[in-house]
């Protein structure tokens, strides 16, 4: 199998995080709503909110992917649901000088999607997803293409190819991101699309 570093090595990128982070970052606290969560990513067209204590000093990461998890799959009152219940810690967090390959290996490594940047006293300085990264390095997604399929056959190597373990990257049907992917009859489905096949 190829090793994952050998990947990153054939590609080097000297733009920087702080290059192309969004610097607005709306952070809540851990007392607000999910469903205010929900509404503040809707109105700012954002994929995450951060939380931070009351020194605004971040404590956790609430993305797209929590809300569907802890509230819309568990049919729970979105009202009723603080922060606190559904947010993701510890936050990984990054330099602001860290080149764009070193925030995508970072990524790849915590099968995450979101990096935070904070300055040394752990407060929120900006934010860089890795749809920020691709739409100034498009070669990065050839990157995670190869990383996700790499990780895929050690899976399938360790196990039986029909099993129930969850995978990260992208559905095989309709092509959304998912962090529990399940193989299953020769594809990686989402849960929506496994439930479908």
């Amino acid at each position: 199998m190829t090793n994952v570093k050998s990947i990153f090595d054939k590609t080097k990128f000297d733009m920087v995080v702080n290059e192309i982070m969004t610097k607005r970052v709306i952070s809540i606290t851990a007392h607000t709503s999910a469903e205010v969560c929900a509404k503040l990513m809707i109105e700012h067209r954002i994929g995450s909110v951060v939380v931070v204590d009351e020194d605004g000093v971040t404590i956790g990461i609430i993305t797209k992917e929590n809300l569907i998890r802890h509230v819309i799959a568990q049919k729970a009152f979105a009202e009723q649901i603080k922060a606190s219940e559904i947010m993701s810690y510890p936050v990984i967090t990054i330099d602001k000088n860290l080149t764009l390959t070193e925030a995508m290996e970072k990524m790849f490594k915590e099968s995450i999607r979101h990096l935070v940047i904070t300055d040394s006293d752990g407060k929120v300085k900006g934010i860089c997803t890795d749809t920020d990264i691709f739409k100034v390095v498009p070669q990065l997604i050839f990157l995670e293409q190869e990383y996700i399929k790499l990780i895929r056959e050690r899976d399938v190597d360790e196990n039986d190819k029909e099993n129930t373990n969850k995978f990260a990257g992208y559905c095989d049907d309709c092509r959304v991101y998912s962090d529990e992917l399940i193989y299953i009859d020769g594809i990686y489905a989402c849960p929506t699309c496994s439930v479908e096949q």
